[in-house]
């Protein structure tokens, strides 16, 4: 008896079956163990950026607190703000590649908003929140000297609503790059 078409075609169907069927799922496995890798990739970066935030954002709370004059303003000297911005700067820089463009964007603009930096050559940046506003003046505080109005920056003074506002941007900047969400809002639902 002769094979007629149907039954080559039916016979290779047969055989050739398994062998997609093991293809198949060679393939949705090779695809559920990347998947994987990338989500606990992403879980890794993620816990990292909390440390990180974790290590930042008191000391970022204390700058915009020395620039508006509210909070702790009081203890915190100019030369103290300087270095609060050294430290942020060190760990912002050496974990830039774990934040996103925005993010990092909107720190740089809030350090602008507070500090004139490049003002000068071998210096510190100047400090560009107002030494004296309505809510206080650190010149009547019993730890200023006049030496320290030379840490203030006097053609490039910042402005508080400004200063502010960069902060704000920084914060939502962050909740984008932690995945923080508000209850009835999606996922970066801001952007």
């Amino acid at each position: 008896m002769a094979w007629t078409g149907y039954e080559y075609a039916t016979l290779t169907v047969a055989a050739l079956t398994p062998i997609t069927v093991a293809g198949l799922g060679f393939f949705v496995a090779r695809t559920g163990r990347r998947l994987e890798r990338v989500q606990w990739a992403n879980q890794t970066v993620v816990t990292r950026r909390l440390e990180i935030f974790g290590q930042v954002a008191p000391k970022l709370n204390q700058l915009l607190c020395f620039a508006t004059f509210v909070g702790g303003w009081k203890d915190i000297k100019p030369r103290d703000a300087i270095g609060l911005k050294r430290e942020i700067d060190e760990t912002m820089y050496a974990s830039r590649v774990l934040f996103s463009d925005a993010l990092f964007a909107a720190y740089q603009d809030f350090m602008a908003a507070l500090f004139a930096m490049y003002a000068t050559t071998d210096a510190d940046a100047h400090v560009r929140a107002p030494v004296a506003s309505k809510w206080g003046d650190r010149r009547n505080m019993t730890w200023w000297h006049d030496s320290m109005a030379s840490l203030f920056s006097t053609d490039q003074a910042g402005d508080m609503d400004e200063i502010q506002a960069a902060y704000i941007k920084l914060g939502e900047r962050f909740q984008d790059d932690l995945y923080v969400t508000h209850q009835r809002m999606l996922l970066n639902a801001r952007s």
